[in-house]
């Protein structure tokens, strides 16, 4: 790698590539440690890209393949919800899952589906006739069988990278967004220099949690070649009016692509259907169609047949990094201080928790001080805000507080800013939507968009109209008028 002139200003110990929810999570567990950690991420924001279109669940680990990492991951995760949910305000519950059969043919499955459950140590039961319209009222009368899985959760996974990143932050941790990985140098083996669109760095270990770009950065880190296929899937969001109708979780036999379209009720009790499966090459095509949509639900009325569509809200698409190889988890072959944390394509929320410890004591293991930092903090100073506790006398001593901004979600003037003044700010109205979900309840952002763009211009640069939506140039499609 030649000299890019760029002055060298970071040797930190770790050096994490990815600001998703592998990413935070990694460097959360890391900033316990009496150690320096700097996190590099392309996008404007954590959380951005996978992480912010994904169903929410909090997999228990019932499905997963008995010893593998992925279901060792899932499974040590799963009891610790409750907890951090609680230290670092995210929305969790535990609403429990139901698997439909509609036939016998597809019921002779379920015995060994009910034995992979048992061995990964989660309880699950077999239920048919009264007993399946007990566990999920609202699921079609023609399904003939099911398996009840009473552990299985959703959490805020929006907010979820940002909770990781603001406690990180919190415990010293360096972020570094809007810089993406250009090339590296290696010696003897090793990654010796970090070359990103802004800096130098000179680590001693690197983490590459990149996501959809994993394979791009650990190419570009001279790490193993491998490739990361982006997979679609696209979602209808339907109003909480709706949700009130949906208590937990339905989904279909499984596929070689996976469970198909599920009907997930959200940590904020909305409903998502979806998502469909379609791999493409674009790592870029969050695009949704006309056809797929539609046949997201029909799939999921299969399900659910009561699901209305004019109560849908917002339709949108995520991407999930699809790998020849899922859960490529270790050390690089051709650079040794290289760690790999890729290929995780559709239950990174759900091992998150777990994943952070790992990655934490494969890098002890590798040499790195286990020496905790005692000033550590374990827990987030967050004010909850009015949709969750309802308490209109505790909001209304803050005069910020007197003013919703957001009508459908509670979101106050106070929420916003707090957003705005976080460990790890918003730079955006779409940073502020992520932290706070204003603009993302049933009007979309029609009746509260101003007020919430008009904040946020208040901690931007430029003039108020130039207030990035998202990454930085991307405006409300407001201009400065000639007058001509």
């Amino acid at each position: 790698m030649q000299s890019s002139g760029l002055p060298l200003v970071e040797t930190p110990d770790v050096l994490i590539v990815g600001a998703g929810v592998i990413g935070t999570s990694i460097a959360m567990a890391l900033s316990h440690l009496d150690v320096d950690v700097a996190v590099v991420e392309r996008r404007h924001d954590v959380g951005e890209e996978t992480s912010r279109a994904n169903s929410g669940i909090a997999n228990c680990g019932w499905s997963l393949a008995p010893g593998s990492l992925e279901a060792q991951l899932v499974c040590a995760s799963s009891p610790r919800w409750e907890d951090i949910a609680s230290r670092l305000g995210v929305t969790f519950r535990r609403v429990g899952l139901t698997l439909l059969a509609f036939s016998e043919e597809e019921a002779s499955g379920i015995s060994a589906l009910c034995e992979r459950a048992t061995e990964n140590g989660v309880t699950v039961r077999e239920v048919r006739g009264d007993e399946l319209a007990e566990v999920a009222p609202h699921a079609s009368g023609r399904a003939v069988a099911g398996i009840y899985v009473p552990d299985e959760g959703v959490v805020d996974s929006v907010r979820l990278p940002v909770a990781f990143a603001e406690l990180a932050s919190v415990n010293g941790v360096r972020f570094y967004l809007g810089e993406s990985v250009v090339s590296a140098s290696l010696g003897n083996g090793q990654v010796e220099e970090v070359l990103t669109t802004k800096r130098r760095f000179r680590p001693r270990f690197v983490v590459n949690a990149a996501g959809l770009g994993a394979d791009f950065v650990s190419k570009s880190l001279g790490g193993d070649e491998f490739s990361i296929t982006p997979r679609r899937g696209q979602w209808v969001l339907l109003d909480r009016e709706f949700g009130k109708r949906v208590p937990s979780i339905l989904t279909g036999m499984p596929g070689k692509l996976g469970h198909g379209p599920m009907v997930i009720p959200t940590a904020h009790g909305s409903v998502l259907i979806g998502p469909d499966a379609e791999d493409l090459e674009d790592k870029t095509d969050k695009s949704t169609t006309g056809a797929g949509l539609d046949d997201v639900v029909d799939r999921c009325r299969v399900l659910m047949p009561d699901i209305d569509t004019k109560f849908a809200i917002k339709t949108f698409a995520g991407l999930r990094p699809h790998s020849d190889k899922t859960y490529r988890v270790g050390w690089s072959e051709t650079a040794g201080n290289l760690l790999q944390a890729a290929g995780i394509r559709s239950t990174g929320v759900s091992s998150s928790l777990a994943m952070g410890d790992h990655i934490r004591d494969l890098l002890v293991g590798a040499g790195l001080s286990d020496r905790l930092d005692a000033g550590a903090r374990n827990d987030l100073e967050y004010t909850p805000p009015l949709w969750a506790d309802g308490d209109y006398a505790r909001v209304a001593k803050d005069p910020l507080g007197r003013t919703v901004v957001c009508a459908c979600e509670k979101v106050t003037a106070a929420d916003i800013h707090q957003a705005l003044r976080e460990p790890l700010p918003a730079t955006s109205i779409g940073g502020v939507a992520r932290r706070t979900h204003a603009t993302w309840g049933r009007c979309q952002g029609s009746a509260c968009l101003s007020g919430v763009s008009f904040i946020t211009s208040l901690y931007t640069p430029g003039e108020a109209w130039e207030t990035p939506m998202h990454e930085p140039g991307s405006t409300l499609g407001a201009g400065v008028t000639t007058g001509e």
